[in-house]
């Protein structure tokens, strides 16, 4: 008798524990919880900045310099190395001279995309100059638009080198201009949409070429950015950030993407 009772117990704490799980998961969406390590907002607040960066200063001589000298670094350097530990090496060698690197074609990482995959921190031109700053700092939109115009005309030897080239007059203090992805994509006769912010409309675009995209702030940027959408696929969309592998490597659904999407095109 002692036995059933016991057994009874068990079940019963199984059952109530199964409900809550699902209780919980249709509350607050286990899925978007467990992705908030790539889903959190970039911050601007100073401590938060320095002390993620401190975080790693005792495993890497590069961030123990950079946390060392934080204060005498520019707003943007401390912005991008505490909130994305892939931008320490670029803002290190920016600070110490470092930025002649040898050059030669070929994609900054292979994700076996339709669209090759373009960093704009990749030494091989990071530190060139663009307008009043370097590809590094500034070239999201040539970035983006290198990778869509190396993937419609199937040629590796367009780059962000080569198409920075063309965006030095359409740069500001505010970043690129839009008409620049007009004129770029006309240049390479190329036909160019503007593209309505609703999900439908974006995978139907898809079918036909990758999307450039306009982004505000949230988990891409503190300000503005440009980036790519390579595909759909199982519900999300599969994103080419040309400022972090960790957003590359991370696909998002509409939900995640609506609230942040400033403007789209598709090119093609």
């Amino acid at each position: 008798m002692k036995k059933f009772i016991k057994r009874l117990l068990l079940i019963s704490i199984l059952f109530v524990g199964l409900i809550s799980f699902f209780k919980i998961r249709e509350t607050f969406n286990l899925a978007s919880i467990f992705d908030l390590s790539y889903r959190q907002e970039k911050t601007a607040d100073y401590s938060k900045l320095k002390n993620n960066l401190e975080k790693e200063a005792n495993n890497n001589p590069m961030v123990l310099w950079l946390w060392e000298n934080f204060d005498s670094l520019s707003d943007i350097e401390q912005k991008l190395i505490g909130n994305d530990s892939d931008t320490i090496e670029f803002v290190y060698n920016y600070e110490n001279n470092i930025t002649d690197f040898p050059y030669q074609e070929g994609v900054s990482k292979d994700y076996n995309r339709l669209t090759p995959y373009y960093i704009q921190r990749d030494k091989r031109w990071a530190y060139k100059s663009l307008s009043s700053s370097n590809i590094g700092f500034a070239g999201c939109g040539p970035t983006s638009m290198a990778m869509v115009l190396a993937r419609l005309e199937n040629d590796s030897s367009i780059t962000p080198l080569t198409i920075a080239e063309d965006a030095n007059s359409y740069m500001s203090e505010n970043g690129i201009s839009w008409q620049f992805f007009t004129d770029e994509a006309n240049k390479y006769q190329r036909s160019i949409e503007n593209i309505s912010i609703d999900e439908e409309s974006m995978i139907n675009a898809l079918e036909k070429g990758p999307l450039i995209v306009s982004v505000g702030p949230g988990n891409f940027t503190l300000s503005g950015h440009i980036l790519v959408i390579d595909t759909y696929e199982n519900g999300k969309f599969i994103i080419n950030d040309p400022n972090s592998l960790k957003n590359t490597e991370n696909s998002r659904s509409f939900d995640q993407l609506k609230d942040q999407i400033v403007s789209i095109w598709l090119i093609y």
